[in-house]
């Protein structure tokens, strides 16, 4: 009996500790929720994907058959000759063509609809593709771009590979079918990263629609099921079958900073370089601060934890504009090459608007900055930032503080500091004040 009653109240006390945590019962929840959506994902096809459940006519199965074994030979020349080398990336430019493409959308289509997925409208996949992507598809400027390609099926976002592939030469690059470029298919209302064509078919050279096996692989289901119906049973999927590289791709290549889980993988990456981590370009190549991941820094930095400030203030240190560093810094970053001064400026007026209120409400914590011994009340990375470029405040006050709350505060409480004001115009200028002539009033 004692043991019977040490069980149960460890099991209770199990329990309890489980539920004092919000973060893990939500995640576990997340995983819960992905599992019990594959069981049912996988109850429908239990056995296996027979390209006959599609019924697809016989001029569309000719047309399949005849894309599978034209890509298929084609692959198998690449792959043996002497300049594959093993390369990641299979060229079929020249070989596959935009209605090989087509017949894989098509055949995409047929896949997700067996495997249950739930199509969205027309009107609601055209507004969360220009949610997710910033792409407007009710309006054809939007794509006068050379880095899409628009067909009668589908469009493509072609995607460069970092230090590999010029502006020149993306265009060339559009029929690779193991690299990521994201298709949309609004015949469909889908979407893919990698290139759908008849080679997702399993079958020999000599074999009849009925023996055709569909490959089984799930990821396009998630894909859209997360990124067109925002799932997050299929987002905790996604993470968990390896594809954190597409779902930070969405921020890296379009911008898309507004969900938390991204935000985090891409903060917590230290293979990235910081300053990737705070701006980017959109995919039509606008320069863009990700407020999505300064709203998270901004939530989530706590009295214990400063990780994210740190790196939002190092973000800060290495655009700010130092004249006699300038010349390195444009190496070390090339990020920044073709930023204007004026731009870089903004992007620190971002930062600082998120920083000072965790400043003001840490300062003195470990990693919070130093010690505020003279009651100055400015976060250091932006006393720094202007203490070597006197033209940023002038740009910040120029532009009204760019309707940033906390921002706007800062300077207004800096112009009533006489410490940091110039005495005969009346103008801010902080820089002409040094601590170390400051005494102050021992009542104080």
């Amino acid at each position: 009996m004692k043991r019977r009653t040490f069980i149960k109240l460890l099991f209770i006390v199990v329990i309890i500790v489980g539920c004092g945590s919000a973060t893990t019962k939500k995640i576990q929840t997340d995983v819960d929720s992905s599992n019990e959506e594959m069981q049912q994902v996988g109850g429908k096809d239990s056995e296996t994907l027979k390209l006959t459940t599609m019924k697809l006519t016989d001029k569309q199965w000719l047309e399949v058959k005849s894309s599978y074994d034209k890509l298929v030979n084609a692959q198998d020349e690449i792959m043996s000759g002497d300049d594959y080398e093993g390369s990641l990336y299979i060229n079929l430019s020249g070989v596959a063509t935009s209605d090989d493409v087509s017949l894989g959308g098509m055949m995409l289509y047929y896949k997700l609809k067996q495997q249950g997925y739930q199509f969205l409208s027309d009107n609601e996949y055209i507004k969360r593709i220009k949610y997710v992507f910033g792409i407007d598809f009710n309006h054809s400027y939007a794509l006068c771009n050379n880095k899409f390609k628009s067909y009668k099926d589908y469009i493509i976002a072609l995607i460069p590979i970092p230090n590999v592939d010029g502006e020149d030469d993306i265009l060339s690059k559009e029929f690779y079918p193991y690299r990521d470029h994201q298709y949309f298919f609004k015949k469909f209302n889908i979407c893919t990263v990698q290139m759908p064509s008849a080679l997702i078919i399993e079958m020999d050279k000599n074999t009849n629609v009925n023996n055709v096996t569909v490959s089984k692989d799930y990821f396009d289901y998630h894909w859209n099921n997360y990124v067109l119906n925002d799932n997050k049973a299929s987002l905790v999927w996604l993470l968990s079958n390896g594809k954190e590289k597409e779902l930070k791709d969405l921020l890296f290549c379009f911008g898309y900073d507004k969900d938390d889980k991204i935000n985090e993988l891409v903060l917590n990456d230290d293979n990235l370089a910081v300053i990737d981590k705070f701006v980017g370009r959109d995919v039509f190549g606008k320069l863009k601060i990700y407020e999505g991941i300064l709203s998270f820094v901004e939530r989530f930095s706590k009295e214990n934890f400063s990780d994210y400030y740190v790196a939002a203030s190092t973000f800060v240190e290495q655009i700010a504009y130092i004249p006699e560093h300038e010349s390195e810094k444009q190496k070390v970053y090339p990020q920044m090459e073709g930023m204007t001064l004026k731009e870089r400026h903004k992007m620190i007026a971002y930062v600082v608007n998120t920083l000072q209120p965790l400043y003001e409400k840490y300062n003195g914590q470990d990693g919070y900055g130093y010690l505020d011994k003279y009651g100055i009340g400015i976060v250091d990375c932006f006393w720094s930032a202007f203490f070597d470029d006197h033209e940023l405040i002038k740009d910040i006050e120029a532009n009204n503080c760019y309707n940033l709350p906390n921002l706007t505060k800062l300077i207004q409480k800096m112009k009533c500091d006489e410490r940091l004001v110039n005495k005969q115009t009346r103008i801010l200028e902080p820089w002409n004040w040094a601590p170390e002539n400051y005494l102050p009033d021992i009542n104080d």
